[in-house]
């Protein structure tokens, strides 16, 4: 009984797996399994952690010190004065020196020490706080960034896997009309009709478009296997989707995306990646200030309490009575470098360079941006416009096949004119199918250029 629990477990997650995918579907289980959300989401933990460590040098520090153990102390000689006095008046009129041998000793030494430092003026400690929480804000919108690219590459890979399986469709349809014609051929040259090199030539038009079949079934499990990989599963995982209604319908792309202008602005306040380039940029002007913080001083509180002795309990042991044995200290402590061999200036003109690289980095990733916008809003206009255009050839190569075949069993055309007719409809349902989906493509692009706003 166990073992077959434990086998149903494991079918488990291959029984989830066959079920069909909508894109929906898919960019929800991406979400939760990406390998490449997982580390970005691990790096911009790893930055939120830099920001709360960065608080320490602004906030109080407690340290509890305690130490238990002997003391030895070896033989020595020690010179000690010894006064010498007038015999009539008794003053001390001078000194003599005396040796006294001291032996080896041990005695038992225990420690307590509880220290309290609390800054105060440490402007370089603020500003670095300043420029880990903008490095975090950076690394937040990172991993937004992440997962809009994940977002786009699922969906990609998930058309890319649709336009296989329909294309593979395309193919396999052509390979029945050759199978058709290879009968009508075989027919045609038994009536006399035909001569027998018609019935070799629709033979190879066949094998070539089970071979055009068989490369097209290779790209389905291409494509299965990339976007396995993309959901953060397995390559080999049975992965199968269901095409969206705006693919699978008859009707074709309408309207038009917003101008371009309209669609830069729209980024300039959704796009993950502008927004990470400016938190940058920010994270390098506070860095500049907490290395030029390097030339003012820092004033902190500190407090001590201390309890040494030879007694561990008891009311004058180290962990004996808190009032007794002890010593205390108070006091502000002021610290200021004067100088650090050139270490503060280098360190400014490092803050300086880094700013500069952010701002020019910040500038080249709008740049970048708007370039992408526009090439992805081009690329859906002219996809919307050649999926009307395959459109209008799909129907046209359609009515070319039904011509020439007509002709063909009046006996006014050739088997090669037929075949031209059904290799040019063969072209043309490869192509809307091809369009449709990279036009769906496009728009996912140009979706993910401005922010997904769209």
């Amino acid at each position: 009984m166990t073992r077959l629990l434990l086998a149903l477990a494991a079918a488990l997650p291959l029984a989830a797996r066959a079920q069909p995918l909508t894109l929906d579907d898919a960019l929800g289980l991406a979400a939760r399994q990406s390998h490449d959300l997982v580390l970005a989401r691990a790096d911009a933990d790893l930055a939120g952690a830099d920001a709360t460590a960065a608080l320490s040098g602004a906030l109080p520090r407690l340290d509890l010190t305690s130490s238990f153990g002997r003391r030895f102390t070896g033989p020595r000689l020690d010179v000690t004065p010894v006064p010498l006095f007038d015999p009539t008046t008794g003053a001390v009129i001078g000194f003599d020196q005396k040796v006294v041998t001291t032996a080896s000793s041990s005695a038992e030494s225990y420690a307590l020490n509880l220290t309290l430092t609390a800054p105060l003026v440490d402007l370089g400690a603020w500003r670095q706080i300043a420029q880990a929480r903008a490095a975090s804000r950076a690394a937040a919108r990172g991993y937004d960034e992440s997962r809009l690219a994940v977002a786009f590459d699922v969906t990609r890979r998930f058309y890319e896997l649709l336009k296989a399986e329909r294309s593979l469709q395309v193919l396999e349809k052509a390979a029945r009309r050759s199978e058709e014609l290879v009968e009508r051929a075989d027919a045609l040259f038994a009536a006399g009709r035909a001569q027998k090199s018609d019935t070799y030539n629709a033979r190879v038009n066949l094998g070539n478009d089970r071979i055009a079949v068989e490369q097209g079934r290779s790209r389905v499990v291409q494509a299965r296997a990339d976007l396995a990989t993309a959901l953060g599963q397995p390559g080999d995982a049975a992965v199968e989707v269901v095409p969206p209604a705006t693919v699978e319908g008859p009707g074709l792309p309408s309207g038009e995306p917003p101008p371009l202008a309209e669609l830069v602005a729209t980024a300039r306040t959704r796009r993950p990646s502008l927004a990470a380039a400016q938190a940058r940029v920010e994270a390098a002007d506070e860095g500049i200030g907490a290395a030029q913080a390097g030339w003012l001083p820092t004033l902190a509180a500190q407090a001590t309490y201390g309890r040494a002795g030879p007694q561990l309990t008891g009311q004058d042991g180290v962990y004996g009575d808190p009032s007794r044995q002890y010593s205390a200290t108070a006091a502000l402590v002021l610290s200021w470098n004067l100088f650090q061999g050139r270490l503060t200036v280098a360190n400014v003109q490092r803050a300086e360079a880094g700013a500069a690289r952010a701002r020019a980095t910040a500038a080249r990733t709008g740049d970048a941006v708007a370039s992408e916008i526009a090439n992805a809003r081009q690329g859906v206009l002219a996809l919307s416009r050649q999926v009307a255009l395959s459109a209008d050839n799909l129907a046209a190569a359609e009515q070319g096949l039904s011509l020439a075949t007509q002709r063909l069993e009046a006996g006014l055309a050739s088997q090669l004119e037929v075949r031209d007719a059904t290799l040019k409809l063969t072209q043309a349902e490869l192509s809307l199918v091809q369009a449709r989906i990279d036009h769906a493509v496009a728009a996912a692009d140009l979706n993910r250029a401005v922010g997904g706003a769209l």
